[in-house]
């Protein structure tokens, strides 16, 4: 009597490794989907951070253009060059830049543009550079900054750097709007990767402290 032969035959093995294959392409698929969705996420999440630091750094800024000291300065307490005319217009707007002028911010590169010097009762004076205060009197630094789009990088220049704050800068614009509760700026950031083609667009209003000095 002849035994019959246990095992697979070679149709059967052609089909499982037929459906191995496919599900190998599947899980294959499966696995490029999630990895690609996640360096979406990861580029999404470098580019929100990119703006959130770059957006609150400016607002901090902004609030300090025209902040110079206690007292209100007259044409006679300047005693630098040039220094009554930026203190005229702490806030100008261009096309792809923001110049501000006004108390210096912690974390800055090198010396002040100018000094007010002031016991905040009596006097007060406007110095080039800075100054070591003396007995009874404030020394307020006061610097110049300019924040600029230069091919695709946002820069903050000031009279000893030009340091970059973000790349992949598609746009950055800033309006000076006048508004029932004062005047604010409005700056809208438009971050691109191109790797990825992602584009996010951030808004941001920044009410200023000290609109009687802007222009």
């Amino acid at each position: 009597m002849r035994r019959r032969s246990v095992g697979f035959g070679l149709i059967e093995a052609l089909l499982a490794l037929a459906l191995g294959l496919m599900l190998l392409a599947a899980a294959s698929q499966l696995f490029g989907s999630a990895y690609q969705a996640w360096r979406l996420q990861g580029a999404t999440a470098r580019l929100q951070e990119d703006a959130r630091l770059a957006l609150q750094r400016l607002a901090e800024d902004i609030r300090m253009a025209g902040m110079f000291g206690c007292l209100r300065l007259e044409a006679t307490d300047f005693k630098s060059s040039g220094a009554a005319e930026a203190f005229a217009t702490p806030i100008t707007i261009a096309p792809g830049s923001l110049t501000l002028v006004g108390a210096e911010l912690p974390g800055l590169v090198g010396k002040a543009d100018w000094t007010v010097l002031t016991d905040c009762h009596s006097w007060a004076e406007v110095v080039g550079h800075q100054h070591v205060p003396g007995p009874g009197t404030m020394a307020l630094p006061i610097r110049r900054l300019t924040y600029r789009l230069n091919n695709g990088s946002l820069q903050l220049v000031t009279n000893v750097q030009n340091a970059l704050l973000i790349d992949n800068v598609r746009a950055f614009e800033v309006n000076r709007v006048e508004a029932g509760e004062g005047e604010r700026l409005d700056i809208r950031l438009t971050l691109f990767d191109r790797q990825h083609q992602l584009e996010h667009r951030h808004q941001l209003s920044v009410a200023l402290r000290n609109p009687r000095h802007g222009s």
